[in-house]
């Protein structure tokens, strides 16, 4: 079984406690700490905050990473940089590494940085924190874009042959994000769904291409969900 399937992209782990035991969550070393922007200092600004969802795989390795939300634009470029210099222990699950996600919230002064890592969360947890904050930049909520994403490329997941002799069955939810580019970033599901169904409804999502979502007629980072049906009735 492939590596991602043994993970189930580890979502909502914090949920299920059953599985917690079995699971070595990522280390971070903060190797380089971001600096507060020089034009941010000269207007007086004394702290900043970027939250950023990253991806690490079996290697301990950024393979990929997504800003959800800034309070000044300025500070994503030194967060960003200074990511890509971290180094990290992978995920393991039931001691094998695995890819997995982390979601880190990094709050920059004049006097040095803090990183703090929280769980990931459903995409309502989210939004619901952001939209408490002044953010500059942040994840736009379904309901603010000026129309409905379009799909412009969708492919379904098939059912896998193992689940269906097995007797696995049932609704996967996929958590994601669609980029300014209509991009498919950074899916994953609740840690409890089936390994089986949850490493083929997010091959198929990732292959899945928007059209570029707007607010107000800028483009907009914005949360999204599927569901998808394996071995059941609609």
């Amino acid at each position: 079984m492939p590596t991602v399937s043994r993970l189930a992209l580890l979502m909502l782990l914090a949920a299920v406690p059953s599985l917690q035991a079995a699971f070595a969550p990522i280390a971070v070393e903060v190797t380089r700490e971001p600096q507060m922007p020089a034009s941010l200092r000269m207007n007086g600004l004394a702290n900043g905050q970027v939250v950023v969802v990253i991806d690490i795989d079996a290697e301990g390795k950024l393979a990929d990473w997504l800003v959800l939300g800034a309070s000044h634009r300025e500070l994503i470029r030194p967060c960003v940089e200074a990511l890509q210099d971290w180094r990290f222990r992978p995920a393991h699950y039931d001691g094998v590494p695995v890819l997995a996600q982390l979601q880190l919230t990094i709050d920059v002064s004049q006097t040095g940085a803090v990183v703090n890592r929280t769980a990931v969360e459903t995409v309502a947890d989210l939004l619901d924190k952001l939209g408490g904050r002044r953010y500059d930049y942040r994840t736009c909520p379904a309901g603010e874009i000026d129309r409905p994403l379009v799909a412009i490329t969708t492919v379904s997941p098939q059912y896998p042959a193992e689940a269906a002799k097995e007797g696995v069955r049932g609704r996967v939810k996929v958590y994601f994000y669609v980029d300014e580019q209509g991009t498919v970033r950074m899916p994953a599901v609740p840690a409890d769904t089936p390994p089986y169904l949850s490493y083929v409804a997010i091959k198929a999502l990732r292959e899945w291409k928007f059209e570029p979502p707007t607010s107000r007629g800028r483009p907009v980072l914005v949360a999204v969900t599927q569901e998808f049906n394996f071995g059941g009735t609609e």
